[in-house]
């Protein structure tokens, strides 16, 4: 299995231009960040790839006997990227203390980025198809379905009943083609910065009327998410968590686990990742 991470795409292809040292802040604060297979998309639009329904038929044949062609059912999907933005702004008179401006602003934007890191790996996860939903539909929606969805035969059901005390754990097959990120076509890894205060201070709104001097800085991040193979994933669901500290809670939660691991098409071209709670990890232990 070949891909770049987020990291590895920056180390490459902009090791020296001011969107680096973003990324590996955004890189090193979410462990889905870290693992998860970037791409660039096809369209500065989102991403669009063929899904296949169905393989193409062969057939057997005697010799001299000919061989119609044949072709496979695809369906024809387009992903969307969501724009995720965080500004830091910051008053001279907390900047300048010290005389060292340069860090104080990093270090402001440094907690802004870890928000963006978790933000983007919930929404991997979590993010859904509600009407105010301005990010990308992520696997909690995807492998939402016992029955009746074509990812269904990857959901195995924990048998949970306790309402809003029960976790999943989603396994992520990651590789290009399969389950992927990614970021518009034409861009930095989906990076761009804006720095307001490249020659001093400037007047910022203090949210009364007034203003004050100071720093502004702005980062901003296009990402999507791709399955294009949904059998690189799979979701152990409905899992409660008040019995995980029983034997045979936790023997269940190993089998059904290990179920879900067997549902994926093939782990040699795929770097399967594990996502759960501390809770469930813990069982799993």
């Amino acid at each position: 299995m070949s891909g770049y991470n987020l990291y590895d795409y920056a180390k490459q292809f902009m090791p020296d231009g001011k969107e680096f040292p973003i990324v590996r802040e955004l890189d090193k604060n979410d462990p889905i960040i870290r693992d998860a297979v970037v791409k660039e998309s096809n369209s500065d639009s989102g991403h669009e790839y063929a899904v296949q329904n169905g393989l193409p038929a062969v057939v057997w044949r005697r010799a001299y006997e000919g061989v119609k062609p044949t072709k496979g059912s695809t369906t024809v999907v387009k992903e969307t990227f969501g724009r995720m933005s965080a500004v830091s702004m910051v008053d001279v008179a907390i900047a300048e203390k010290g005389g060292k401006v340069k860090e104080v602003r990093a270090e402001m934007m440094r907690d802004r980025l870890e928000s963006m890191a978790q933000e983007a790996a919930s929404k991997i996860i979590y993010g859904s198809l509600a009407e105010n939903e301005k990010a990308f539909v992520g696997f909690a929606k995807r492998y939402g379905k016992l029955s009746g969805a074509k990812t269904s035969d990857n959901v195995i059901n924990n048998g949970g009943t306790t309402a809003n005390k029960q976790s999943s754990i989603y396994l992520i097959g990651w590789a290009p083609n399969k389950i992927f990120t990614f970021f518009p076509k034409g861009t930095r890894a989906g990076i761009k910065t804006y720095d307001y205060s490249a020659n001093g201070p400037i007047d910022l709104p203090d949210g009364e009327g007034g203003t004050f001097p100071g720093y502004k800085e702005q980062a901003e991040w296009l990402l999507g998410l791709g399955v294009q193979n949904w059998r690189y994933g799979a979701r152990v669901c409905n899992i409660e968590l008040s019995t995980l500290t029983t034997d045979d809670a936790q023997k269940k939660l190993y089998n059904n686990f290990m179920k879900a691991v067997g549902q994926i098409h093939n782990l040699e071209n795929c770097k399967l990742v594990a996502y759960a709670s501390r809770h469930v990890k813990d069982a799993l232990r």
